[in-house]
């Protein structure tokens, strides 16, 4: 028996852009995807040997409906289940048997039921080597739902060799699952369960030793991205784990990594520092909000761990970037926030944030809220992807968070003010700056998008390079190009601004101007955590 795994589209719109897929850097670079669906490959790795497997990625080639598979596995959040559900449908109008697993068809079934022949609830290891074995059988269950949570130990090594892993940016793993917050935009716990589950150590390692070899140029490009929703769910494990990777670090054995963690990280003795020794450049950090307000009606309580500017100085000083996620368009938001989130980020030199419109997703307790209250817009999945308004906001109107939307972005990263805040961290943070020939032969490469974008992005691209090249400054033209691919997705975003867009931004500022962001922000916040979990 085949099973043919297919990777769809993220939208379905191809002209579409996330910035996820982060298009210019992997033009420039020479790469076709940023990541790949772990998920998809891990489910890969648990079919049982006896079935031949085939993966199609729709990123990496145009998709061939024609196959002898006996089955087709399709995965999808919800953002991209609307185009993961035209491929679904055009593969059964051939006569193929289609199952569907992942966050979205797991929440939702019986609707992906209406495209699909069966469906796989849960996290997928155990389940489906059970499902394969009766649908072989011919008395597959519409539904199979996984009983439990698969033992950490026993998931594989995702099915890397099945792919073509050179076109890919990042290399990816998982070091945990589960979560026991219960943030009110979050699903993870409908998904993972409300407690937290740990990889073995070794088991870390072994995955991260299994990554194929490519090319060279692209094996001393590609970094590490750990998926976890927090990679310090458990600091004890986290330390052990840091040690573990410590001498294979010095051994040349792994790159550059990422991850997702709380603020909390700033606060344990010498974590930071086993970070640094281990290869980490970049810490993810879901600041969600500046408004405390926020957080507390978002039961996002563990932010309120220490002061802000503190906490980016023990970063920073340690030489690691911050990526500050920001979300826009709660109802305790006003016109002001816009502004005041980009004076929070120029004032704690926040290198890369990250910026997404609230978005009630399927399986949250605010999607029920807003549900129940009548406030949803639309079930149209394809536009709950963070960067489309489908609610009335309580304090702007619908135009004005979508244009505060595309301003965060242009002002953070295809501006001036961008390019000052870059300046200021490499004066102030960053230890050594990119080699000659490096610069050199990273101009070279963007030669090809001079002209081809536009005046405002040509400018960048000159502005750029004089700011690399100035005196006295340790500069890294890795973290330009960072700023410049979003700059490039500032190019995509221009066709969503209003007529309106210049208005609105006057309205921003001057609502900002009118007041600071509040000074509870600027002190210690521990003090505030029984008042947040007694509301």
């Amino acid at each position: 028996m085949k099973i043919l795994f297919v990777a769809t589209r993220k939208n379905c719109n191809p002209e579409d852009r996330e910035l996820y897929e982060m298009d210019f850097m992997n033009e420039l670079l020479g790469f076709k995807r940023s990541l790949f669906d772990l998920g998809l490959l891990t489910v890969a790795a648990c079919t049982p040997d006896k079935y031949e497997v085939e993966i199609r990625d729709e990123y990496l080639e145009e998709l061939s409906y024609e196959t002898d598979a006996d089955l087709v596995a399709i995965s999808a959040k919800t953002s991209a289940v609307a185009r993961a559900y035209q491929v679904a449908d055009e593969f059964q109008r051939r006569g193929k048997k289609v199952v569907m697993g992942g966050i979205h068809a797991s929440l939702r079934p019986d609707e992906a039921l209406e495209h699909v022949d069966y469906v796989v609830i849960g996290e997928a290891e155990i389940a489906w080597p059970e499902f394969l074995e009766k649908f072989e059988n011919g008395n597959a269950p519409k539904k199979t739902t996984a009983s439990g949570f698969p033992p950490m130990d026993n998931i594989p090594v995702p099915s890397w060799d099945k792919i073509d892993y050179g076109e890919f940016l990042f290399h990816q793993i998982q070091s945990t699952r589960g979560c026991p917050f219960t943030c009110r935009f979050c699903s993870v716990p409908d998904i993972s369960g409300n407690t937290f589950r740990f990889k073995p150590v070794d088991k870390i390692i072994e995955e991260i030793f299994a990554f194929p070899k490519t090319t060279l140029m692209k094996d001393k490009i590609k970094t590490l991205y750990f998926v976890d929703d927090n990679f310090i769910s458990r600091p004890q494990y986290t330390e052990e784990l840091l040690k573990a990777m410590i001498p294979l670090r010095k051994q040349g054995k792994i790159p550059n990594w990422s991850a997702e963690t709380t603020l909390n990280v700033t606060n344990r003795d010498g974590l930071l520092d086993l970070f640094v020794e281990a290869g980490c450049t970049t810490l993810i950090i879901g600041i969600e909000s500046i408004n405390e307000a926020t957080l507390i009606d978002m039961d996002k309580s563990v932010n309120f761990c220490v002061e802000y500017q503190e906490a980016m100085d023990r970063i920073h000083s340690r030489g690691l970037n911050v990526v500050g996620n920001f979300i826009v368009g709660f109802d305790t938001d006003t016109l002001s926030i816009f502004e005041d989130i980009l004076r929070f980020i120029d004032d704690n030199m926040i290198l890369y944030p990250f910026f997404s419109i609230l978005t009630p997703m399927p399986g949250t307790k605010l999607h029920d809220d807003f549900k129940n209250d009548g406030r949803l817009d639309h079930f149209d999945w394809q536009y709950y992807d963070t960067r489309h308004v489908g609610f009335e906001p309580e304090n702007m109107t619908r135009e004005q968070l979508l244009d505060g939307y595309c301003y965060l972005f242009e002002e953070a990263y295809a501006s001036e003010r961008a390019l000052n805040r870059l300046e200021r961290f490499w004066k102030k943070y960053k230890k050594n700056k990119s080699g000659f020939i490096k610069n050199h032969f990273l101009k070279w490469k963007l030669r090809k998008f001079r002209g081809n974008v536009s005046e405002k992005f040509d400018y960048l691209l000159d502005e750029g390079w004089n700011r690399i090249t100035s005196p006295g400054i340790n500069s890294d033209i890795v973290q330009l190009l960072y700023y410049l691919d979003s700059a490039h997705f500032v190019e995509y975003l221009n066709r969503f601004k209003s007529p309106n867009f210049e208005e609105n931004v006057e309205i921003f500022v001057a609502e900002s101007n009118k007041k600071q962001v509040s000074p509870e922000l600027l002190k210690r916040q521990w003090e505030h955590k029984n008042k947040a979990a007694s509301r």
